[in-house]
């Protein structure tokens, strides 16, 4: 599955990166790696159901 992230939430992702580095050396790194593979695990599984505000949707 192809995904594709939005130029604004890959800026403000960079942006947090920087921001968690700044305060702890590593921090930051850790973020980037957790946004990682939090997106692998969304490309591997399509077939779940999204979040919605009040549960999942069906």
């Amino acid at each position: 599955m192809r995904i594709e992230i939005l130029g604004e939430a890959e800026a403000e992702l960079n942006e947090a990166i920087a921001y968690y580095e700044e305060i702890e050396w590593g921090l930051g790194i850790r973020l980037k790696e957790e946004a990682r593979a939090a997106i692998r695990w969304i490309g591997h599984s399509p077939e779940i159901p999204r979040l919605w505000p009040r549960g999942i949707s069906l």
